[in-house]
């Protein structure tokens, strides 16, 4: 509770009471502070029953918006489950017939494990007719027949054909029909008569190998011959070619969306819509014998069956209430009321003489002088907070344009080569269109991952692979990634040698990634024909590796921005770009415990960025700053 609530109080004494020639007769002088400490007693009332009520319906507030966010963390994570399936099932809708290998590179290229926690593979249920003996088997390509179990007749299977990846516990799940499980038939029949992914109800998954089993779930979707689902149910019974599907592991699906620290809060998540024991699939409640302070019900559609979410306060989230405020508050409350009586009662006394009167008015003149003061230096604070934020927008108009004009003009040339590549019969010219279209694409995805570093380092997401290697091998191979820039602009490369015993400890690709920024930053800032050195040489404990130009030069106010992120020196030079080249490469460095130093002797004489390494693994790298 801040102290703003209650200077109201003393401004009755602030100046002295003008005489009154009403007041009581000197006889009396207690009627006065009596009225004047019961007002003082009502006010205090009213103070404490709306600071009470602001108190709860914070609390109240700041609870409910951590149980809102945890409940879209779950609809997010169960939506981006769905999204997956729907990738898988077009893959299936776009080649018709999938191999395992093209399943398995595809399901790779997801990163499953590092993105989507909880989701234990993708995988994909061939629909198969009744075999002999009452046993399915299926086939992928040359592959050796595949099992299907559980053994015995049926009027259809549905063998696990694919699931990836493919790790000791999905192994465990191939071939087996889903299908004869009630819980998990229900749902792979909603879904194949809906044509929309359907979860199933709480199950233990056959993946479930080691002692320490989660509840699980599975959703489905169903893949159809022809690609899309037919209009009919009877069609979609018939034309059901298979499912893609993923099975989920409850609390690693739950992990890291109740909140953090104090913020967080219990959960309880049951399958269906009532709180039975049996429904429950994840509980982080802890036996209490006091009942939480907060608690809120949510219920989540999830593929179209219904979870019921329960969320309770923990006391860490309850400490953090200003509850505890109210008794001092109660306590100052009353003496303020007790010292205004009695302020009042000497008032009451005493005359205020002309000397005293100047005195006051005078503190009030030196009290509104500075008040005045402190209006005028924050009226000076709010106008350069509103010029750096004009300046904030500004730049990042600037930056969306530039995005925006960056992303488009490799989209150009790749349209053009491919109208080529569709007309033109000379092998030649549709080679030189591939190039080109293969040049552009590779300009486009080194500007996604430019930014997706950016987004990396400044959400403390990127992890460095220490290495130990030659500082050579490094340097040659960002000088090999440049040179066709440096061919095309028609540059003279000059690299020094190194001695090749000087080795660094560092993530290479990341330093070749910085070295490669800084080549291609001298490229572009130097006309076409200028010279660009490079020199390196350990020097103690650090190497020192230096990008010398003869190109535009930087003036001494963009050498103090030139590590900003989306700064341009000149945003009409040849090559464009972002203007995160350098700012990733500063954050770089510093992850290493390095730096990068910026030199020049002005507009048109030039640039040299040092890059400066330890040549040890520091002991706690540095945080890039954000």
């Amino acid at each position: 509770m801040q102290g703003g609530d209650c200077p109201a109080l003393p401004v009755v004494t602030a100046q002295p009471l003008p005489p009154d020639p009403h007041a009581p007769h000197p006889h009396r002088p207690w009627v006065v502070p009596t009225f004047v400490f019961l007002l003082a007693l009502l006010l205090t009332a009213v103070l404490l029953a709306s600071v009470t009520r602001s108190i709860s319906a914070r609390d109240k507030a700041a609870f409910e918006a951590e149980a809102t966010r945890t409940a879209d963390a779950i609809r997010e994570r169960i939506d981006t489950t769905t999204t997956l399936l729907q990738g898988a099932a077009g893959l299936f809708a776009a080649r018709g017939e999938v191999s395992r290998e093209q399943f398995r590179d595809y399901v790779a290229q997801l990163g499953l494990r590092e993105r989507y926690p909880g989701i234990q593979g993708i995988g994909y249920t061939a629909r198969v007719g009744p075999g002999a003996a009452g046993e399915a088997v299926v086939r992928d390509g040359d592959d050796p027949p595949l099992r299907v179990w559980p053994a015995g007749p049926r009027e259809e299977y549905h063998a696990i054909v694919f699931l990836e990846p493919l790790d000791e516990r999905n192994q465990a799940a191939i071939g087996y029909d889903m299908f004869t499980e009630p819980t998990r038939r229900a749902a792979m029949a909603h879904a194949r008569d809906t044509g929309a992914a359907a979860a199933s109800g709480k199950v233990i998954l056959v993946q479930e190998i080691d002692a320490s089993k989660q509840a699980g779930f599975l959703i489905y979707l169903p893949v159809y011959r022809g690609g899309a689902a037919p209009r009919s149910q009877e069609e979609r019974r018939r034309e059901l070619q298979g499912f893609v599907y993923a099975p989920l592991r409850v609390g690693d699906l739950l992990h890291g969306v109740r909140g953090n620290g104090v913020r967080e809060v219990d959960l309880e998540l049951y399958d269906g819509t009532a709180q039975e024991p049996e429904a429950l699939m994840w509980s982080t409640a802890e036996t209490s014998s006091q009942p939480p302070a907060h608690a809120s019900t949510r219920q989540l559609d999830v593929a179209g069956r219904p979870w019921l979410l329960v969320m309770s306060s923990r006391p860490a989230f309850e400490a953090l209430s200003h509850w505890r405020l109210v008794p001092w508050l109660v306590v100052v409350s009353l003496a303020a009321s007790v010292l205004l009586a009695w302020i009042t009662l000497v008032q009451a006394r005493a005359r205020q003489d002309a000397e005293q009167a100047a005195l006051e008015r005078r503190a009030n003149e030196l009290a509104l002088h500075a008040s005045e003061e402190r209006a005028r230096e924050r009226a000076q604070q709010l106008e350069e907070l509103y010029g750096r934020q004009r300046e904030s927008e500004q730049r990042k108009d600037e930056f969306l344009a530039v995005l925006a004009h960056e992303l488009r003009n490799p989209l150009a040339p790749i349209r053009n080569a491919l109208e080529i590549l569709q007309r033109a019969p000379d092998p030649g010219l549709a080679q030189r269109s591939r190039d080109i279209a293969q040049r552009q694409l590779r300009h486009l995805v080194r500007l996604v991952d430019d930014l997706l570093d950016v987004s990396r380092i400044s959400r403390g997401k990127i992890a460095l692979q220490w290495q130990r290697v030659s500082a050579g091998d490094v340097l040659e191979s960002a000088v090999e990634t440049s040179r066709p820039l440096f061919e095309r602009r028609r540059h003279e490369l000059v690299v020094s040698p190194i001695d090749g015993a000087v080795e660094i400890e560092c993530d290479p690709t990341r330093v070749a990634q910085i070295l490669t920024n800084l080549l291609n930053n001298a490229a572009h800032y130097t006309p076409e024909g200028g010279r660009i050195e490079v020199e390196a040489n350990a020097d103690g404990d650090t190497v020192r590796i230096a990008v010398r130009d003869n190109g535009l030069g930087l003036s001494p106010q963009q050498l103090r921005e030139v590590f900003e992120l989306f700064v341009q020196v000149d945003r009409n030079a040849k090559g464009g770009g972002l203007g995160i080249g350098l700012s990733l490469a500063a954050r770089l460095a510093e992850l290493h415990g390095g730096r990068i130093e910026a030199r020049s002797d002005g507009l048109g004489c030039g640039a040299e960025f040092i890059l400066i390494l330890p040549r040890g693994r520091p002991a706690a790298p540095p945080a890039a700053s954000s």
